[in-house]
């Protein structure tokens, strides 16, 4: 069904003049239209104003099945949350009380709390309990205009459970209309049972779960929580190099407790993105935008476990490529709201209205290397929008702290109505 949408106050497009990313002041450029319209079915067949629109339908060119009149709204590429753990099982809310009197996190961790609490209620969940959980997440962050999203695995920890967890996460992608990527985080920690012996867990991963995931095609992407405290740069790089093997492109955590020079790493071998980068070195910043990587920025962590946010401005003013996503997760950021991650970044990380726009619509879909697909208001892009009850993008930003959506539109349907 051909269906045209016109009227529309505020059409921010974000396009990209054939680029499949924004950097540096180009994130500023939205591409707004005032008055405008499209025309789409599954894909955006036509964009331009409302005036333009009319001519087309009086001359005959245009012959919608239904035209819908979106006065008093804004409409924009539907958001790509890049980054989540939402396949999960258990509950964290003591922990985080407890970091609320002063505890921090990598005590937590250190006493066998963290990702092992997760990890222990995982390996006991079924299949459908993890499906369940996964589902309400996505429905919930939805709600919010996420219509792309990544989901990790990494709270199993041992062969069965890091499959369930993939499999979980196949399930939710039949389920639901919108792209959902899954990538291979059996590099997240150390489980106990190999905390003496963490050469046999990384051979465990390269000779076995690696291998089973390739095999079964689980997950398009790799990850590994290289980092103070968790995998070296030496245990990264023969993780990471093995899935590049086996065909799996890499998406990466990196320097988020400390400088440990994994974005410089993840940069040599090619990554899709490195993510957290709290303390990244100026030379990881180089290092990024010489091999076309993401700088994918998750401010929700920061907030949530009160650490130092990452240098935004710096690496919008490098001319990397910077993405923003939730990290949504049971220990560090339990929030599926994307645009919570947009109004940190506004306020604590000095980002521009616009610069978040960016970076959470066509730069999150280069951060799941999807940006030829969705991310902006093309001709030829999958009809991927949100509408909302507001007259220009700026209110989104101004009155914050409530969710102005609409409608959800995934592949030309309306997917969600809040």
């Amino acid at each position: 069904m051909n269906i045209l949408i016109k009227d529309i106050n505020t059409l921010v497009t974000v396009d990209t003049g054939g680029q499949n990313y924004k950097t540096g002041s180009q994130m500023d450029e939205l591409g707004i239209i005032k008055n405008g319209a499209f025309l789409f079915n599954n894909k955006f067949l036509w964009v331009g104003t409302t005036e333009e629109a009319e001519q087309k339908l009086n001359l005959g060119y245009f012959k919608p099945e239904r035209v819908i009149s979106a006065k008093n709204k804004t409409i924009m590429p539907g958001f790509v949350d890049s980054h989540t753990h939402i396949v999960f099982a258990g509950d964290r809310s003591n922990e985080f009380a407890r970091r609320l009197r002063g505890v921090t996190y990598e005590q937590i961790a250190n006493e066998g709390g963290g990702i092992l609490t997760t990890m222990h209620a995982t390996r006991k969940a079924d299949l459908e309990e993890l499906v369940e959980n996964g589902r309400n997440l996505i429905l919930s962050a939805m709600r919010f205009g996420t219509t792309a999203i990544e989901i990790k695995s990494g709270y199993g920890l041992d062969l069965t459970s890091e499959l369930k967890i993939l499999e979980a996460i196949k399930i939710l992608k039949k389920e639901f209309d919108l792209p959902i990527v899954a990538t291979f985080l059996g590099a997240h920690d150390f489980p106990p049972e190999f905390k003496n012996e963490r050469n046999k867990y990384i051979e465990l991963i390269i000779n076995e779960m690696l291998p089973s995931v390739a095999e079964n095609s689980l997950a398009e992407f790799c990850d590994a929580f290289i980092d103070k405290g968790y995998y070296t740069i030496e245990e990264g790089e023969i993780i990471l190099k093995k899935a590049l093997d086996y065909g799996l492109k890499l998406k990466v955590h990196c320097d988020e407790l400390a400088d440990v020079g994994a974005a410089s790493l993840v940069a040599s071998l090619g990554a899709v993105s490195a993510d957290h980068l709290l303390f990244v070195s100026d030379q990881g910043i180089e290092d990024l935008k010489r091999a076309g990587t993401v700088a994918s920025l998750l401010p929700g962590t920061a907030f949530f476990i009160r650490m130092p946010y990452a240098d935004a401005r710096k690496i919008i003013d490098n001319n990397n490529i910077v993405a923003l996503a939730t990290d949504c997760n049971p220990g560090s950021c339990y929030c599926e709201n994307i645009q919570f991650a947009m109004w940190l970044s506004a306020i604590n990380m000095r980002m521009t209205a616009e610069e978040c726009i960016s970076a959470v619509t066509i730069n999150g879909a280069k951060a799941i290397n999807m940006s030829d697909r969705i991310g902006s208001i093309e001709v030829g892009k999958l009809a991927n929008f949100i509408i909302f009850n507001c007259n220009d993008y700026t209110d989104i930003f101004y009155h914050f702290g409530i969710n102005q959506i609409s409608e959800v539109w995934v592949n030309g349907k309306l997917s969600l109505k809040n």
